[in-house]
């Protein structure tokens, strides 16, 4: 499909709309922004959105969903800019009414680019099951995250401070204590970003995330599931 490229003087003008920080600047260039980075974006999302699809049909596909605005909501922020110098795909479920579900994602900011997977809005209860399900099959969510540690990907992991309950196999030690889990491969070679290359590249990281994804989400599910019969 066509994919028009992300070039470096839309990122330099994505950066003085933001410094401009100016309605009438951004109006001015905002067809120009639009072109250069938000179609381009739309483009990727249309070109992955069938992969990831097939790993779980409840993930938007809608483009124009997917992507980050270039004009922010700041009324619930003390950072009142009013635009972002930086974009991003999101490749989830609908965060509102599928809670505890994991992502996977695309980036470009100023200075690198990438794309990862992770659980980040996740609740106790989830990460209660995430730790049952480590200890009762750590071999299942070794063999997801080092292939997607084999990528390259580097670790986002947030962790607990205090050593929650449960006696993980020594392997899994380093993965049971989080309170969120990513994995984000990030890149500074802005070139590969102006042609289908980029597609290609997050395609092939998508399918040695999609284990770890599957593995998170099985959790997710469980969640929920346990959430409808309290319910009942």
């Amino acid at each position: 499909m066509k994919y028009d490229g992300i070039f470096p003087e839309t990122l330099a003008l994505m950066a003085q709309n933001r410094f401009e920080n100016s309605k009438a600047f951004y109006e001015e260039h905002k067809q120009e922004l639009k072109d250069g980075f938000t179609v381009p974006l739309r483009q990727i999302a249309m070109a992955l959105g069938g992969k990831v699809f097939e790993l779980d049909d409840m993930i938007v596909t809608d483009p124009v969903r997917m992507v980050s605005r270039i004009r922010r909501d700041n009324r619930y922020t003390k950072d009142k800019s009013m635009y972002r110098d930086h974009l991003w795909v999101m490749f989830m479920r609908n965060k509102h009414e599928w809670v505890n579900y994991p992502c996977m994602w695309f980036e470009v900011n100023q200075d690198c680019w990438g794309y990862g997977v992770g659980t980040y809005y996740a609740d106790a209860q989830f990460w209660e099951l995430y730790r049952k399900a480590l200890i009762e099959r750590p071999d299942e969510f070794l063999h997801a995250v080092r292939r997607v540690e084999r990528t390259g990907a580097m670790c986002l992991n947030d962790y607990y401070k205090k050593k929650k309950p449960g006696e993980p196999i020594p392997e899994i030690e380093v993965y049971y204590n989080v309170r969120s889990i990513g994995y984000m491969t990030a890149r500074t070679d802005f070139k590969t970003l102006q042609s289908e290359k980029v597609i290609d590249e997050v395609g092939k990281a998508f399918d040695e995330y999609a284990e770890l994804y599957l593995f998170l989400k099985g959790i997710s599910d469980e969640r929920m599931s346990d959430e409808r019969t309290m319910l009942k």
